[in-house]
């Protein structure tokens, strides 16, 4: 199969099950009242994935370079299906969590797959539009497939657009198992300690371990908000699935189309104002609008602005990690531990809303998300202040 079935069998599958796992919080009504469960509890559903991404992603890298890729992603593949199928035909929440673990998982390797199919399994000249869908299909799903699924589970059974979702996952894996190439070059045997070693090497950079632990807490706080929306949007406004979907596509949209500007942003007003400047009103905005006392029309458009800035104080902190740890040799760990921190802090955010929420109040559960905001831009800022910001780029 020629580069461009491939990279769009690519962008379908990653778009599929993205859209999947993150309409949990949105449809957390209608799952409460199929599973018989707390409204807050669904949100157990999110960290059971989350946990399961996390494993997936860690020892994504060393299973393809231990084994064959294309067996891999046929692995993946199967499992998401198996696994969503599992979880929309069973009636037992406990039974559901852990097919949502196995989902997650499963997600965790097909994306590795998908990165080495990127770096090997695609001519040079089609590898930037490869490396494009890897980095937007999720941002487009969370933007667009997630409202869908919302607005369509509104008029519908909740299960029926997430039965689409599960047979694009399916024809899309299909496609690209068989688009593979059938040579990969020697494996090496399985080591995952290796690849754990490689993590501590990275972690023991100067300022790395504060970096990384800040990016953790913050995405506590990023994450935490979408984990929380359904919920959110219950209690202090009251809104049906409709609404809250169209709500969620308003802030989804402007966070999706503010990924393509954030490189010309930086061209013209320089890494400091923009990652400064993004960060700071982003602290001013979040408890204007997470405590709930705004109209519903400025709150929506608060929270959009919030998630529109932190892709760009991300975005900025990204491409600038060769300035801030400038280790010679392969920085691909510096780039993963942007992604296994992102999941962890996602993990520990939806289990700790899922268990407390209902105990200690909406509440108490925003102005931890306020507070995790708060610690983890601090470290942020200071890795960057001590290293990044002031200082030439050439330097």
């Amino acid at each position: 199969m020629s580069d461009r079935v491939k990279i769009a069998c690519a962008f379908a599958l990653i778009f599929s099950f993205s859209s999947i796992d993150s309409a949990i919080s949105p449809l957390v009504g209608p799952m409460h009242a199929y599973f018989n469960v707390p409204l807050e509890r669904s949100i157990w559903l999110i960290c059971a994935a989350t946990a399961g991404i996390v494993l997936g992603v860690l020892a994504g890298p060393a299973l393809t370079s231990s084994f064959r890729v294309s067996r891999l992603l046929a692995g993946g593949a199967a499992g998401l299906t198996a696994a969503h199928a599992a979880f929309l035909l069973s009636g037992s929440f406990a039974f559901a969590l852990s097919m949502r673990f196995v989902f997650g998982i499963s997600c965790g390797v097909t994306a590795s797959a998908l990165w080495w199919l990127a770096f090997h399994g695609v001519s040079p000249e089609r590898y930037p539009a490869m490396i494009v869908v890897l980095m937007s299909a999720r941002p487009l799903a969370t933007a667009i497939g997630v409202p869908a699924v919302g607005l369509a589970a509104s008029r519908l059974d909740w299960r029926a657009p997430l039965w689409v979702l599960g047979l694009c996952v399916a024809a899309s894996g299909a496609f690209l198992c068989r688009a593979m190439p059938g040579e990969e070059g020697p494996k090496s045997p399985l080591r995952l300690g290796r690849l754990l070693g490689e993590y501590a090497d990275a972690l023991r950079v100067p300022y790395a371990g504060a970096y990384y632990a800040g990016i953790t807490i913050n995405r506590m706080c990023y994450f935490g908000i979408y984990a929380l929306s359904g919920v959110w949007f219950i209690t202090h406004y009251g809104l049906g699935l409709a609404r809250i979907s169209a709500a969620l596509l308003a802030i989804g949209m402007a966070e999706a189309l503010v990924n393509f500007l954030t490189p010309r942003l930086l061209r013209r007003w320089g890494h400091d104002l923009l990652f400064t400047g993004s960060l700071l009103l982003s602290a001013l905005l979040l408890p204007l609008f997470l405590t709930g006392r705004l109209a519903l029309a400025w709150a929506v458009a608060a929270a959009a602005l919030f998630m529109l800035l932190d892709r760009v104080y991300s975005m900025a902190a990204i491409i600038s990690i060769p300035r801030m740890f400038p280790v010679p040799g392969n920085k691909t760990t510096f780039g993963s531990l942007n992604t296994l921190t992102a999941w962890l802090g996602l993990t520990a955010v939806s289990g700790f809303e899922a268990r407390w929420t209902g105990t200690l109040g909406i509440a108490a559960v925003e102005w931890s998300l306020i507070a995790c905001f708060l610690v983890g831009s601090a470290l942020i800022y200071w890795v960057q202040r001590r290293t990044v910001l002031g200082r030439p780029a050439e330097t």
